[in-house]
């Protein structure tokens, strides 16, 4: 396997616009929306590729509407859309280090449901091959060796491949993963859901926030060409190198749309943007004194305006009165969270 680096300065450019779109605090109604559009948008990319007939306008409509807790009454090809958004929201269940069942688990979510070739989470029996133009493309490895290849290429990820950048390690495990096609159907949308995984469970928090798939895949050719590249040649930096060009692009169009919806430079002070700060991070139900903690020499009657003013502005939320009261960070999430414990699936934290 050859990876050579050339492009160190755009990969470090990546990981401090990462840590940018940490800066950022939104209304809640506002970080819905663009939550929404970006989940949307690498669903359609994704899943439009492998012949799902939803426009991308479909599909932001069916994750607004599920995000707000409700059901579709007949999914039809909608299931798959709404399979990929419950994925995307289980990763507290996918932490590394990854396991064959891992993999078997994020195939039968996705797949759940959709009429899908072969049962969900079971790796594939027979032989399998890509085809482009009726010719035959590509050979993936025989069925008997798949359950090995995969426990190979996660024995790499779960230890030295943890020590490459996050970019780099998503991407190569990604390529060797669609050369195994472990499965008899949902290889690229399985494949690509692990990569978005990945890449925040190796330290890209906010890949999440960008639309990365539209990115990498508005021209498929590119992208089906330097995966065969790769596997012809057994250099990856070729296809690196493309992957870091998109991943970047989305994480500059995503910067531009935060810092427009930004409140933090509408004119808050400095204690304001503290709190708010530190309410994102706590992530449960906080007290005055509390927040008199976070603010030294601040009374008790400014962090009550100050909160207050934050829950005018759509950021915290008020629950009680008087020596009851508790503010949070408000989860725009909280009505789709709600549905997916009622399905038993268990949550944490913020999108």
């Amino acid at each position: 396997m050859s990876i050579e680096l050339s492009n160190k300065k755009v990969l470090q450019e990546i990981r401090m616009m990462d840590m940018e779109l940490d800066r950022f605090i939104l209304s809640a109604a506002d970080y819905l929306e663009l939550v929404t559009e970006a989940y949307a948008s690498n669903i359609h990319w994704s899943t439009s590729l492998e012949g799902n007939p939803l426009s991308e306008e479909e599909v932001v409509r069916l994750t607004r509407q599920t995000f707000a807790g409700k059901e579709e009454k007949d999914p039809g090809p909608q299931q798959e859309i709404i399979n990929h958004l419950y994925g995307h929201f289980l990763r507290d269940r996918l932490k590394l280090p990854w396991s064959p069942g891992t993999i078997r688990a994020v195939h039968s979510m996705l797949t759940e449901d959709t009429g899908t070739k072969g049962i969900p989470g079971e790796f594939r029996r027979t032989h399998a091959s890509v085809y482009d133009g009726g010719a035959e493309a590509f050979i993936a490895c025989p069925p008997e060796h798949v359950e090995e290849e995969i426990g190979s290429l996660l024995t790499w990820l779960n230890s030295s491949g943890q020590a490459l950048e996050p970019l780099v390690c998503s991407t190569v495990f990604f390529h060797e993963f669609e050369s195994v096609h472990p499965f008899r159907d949902g290889n690229g949308r399985v494949g690509r859901t692990l990569f978005h995984l990945l890449l925040q469970e190796a330290g890209m928090r906010n890949s999440r926030l960008c639309k990365i798939d539209h990115h990498l895949l508005r021209n498929p050719t590119t992208y089906y060409d330097l995966l065969a590249f790769a596997d012809e040649s057994g250099s990856y930096s070729e296809i690196i190198e493309y992957f870091s060009l998109c991943v970047m692009e989305a994480y500059q169009e995503a910067i531009d749309k935060y810092r427009g919806k930004d409140l933090l430079s509408r004119g808050l002070d400095e204690g304001s943007i503290r709190l708010a700060q530190k309410a994102r991070s706590c992530g449960t139900a906080f007290t005055l004194r509390e927040a008199c903690g976070w603010l030294d020499s601040v009374g008790e009657q400014t962090v009550r305006a100050r909160s207050n003013h934050l829950v005018d502005l759509g950021i915290l939320t008020k629950e009680g009165r008087t020596a009851a009261t508790r503010y949070r960070f408000l989860d725009p999430f909280e009505p789709f969270k709600a549905r997916m414990k009622e399905m038993g699936y268990v949550l944490s934290g913020i999108a």
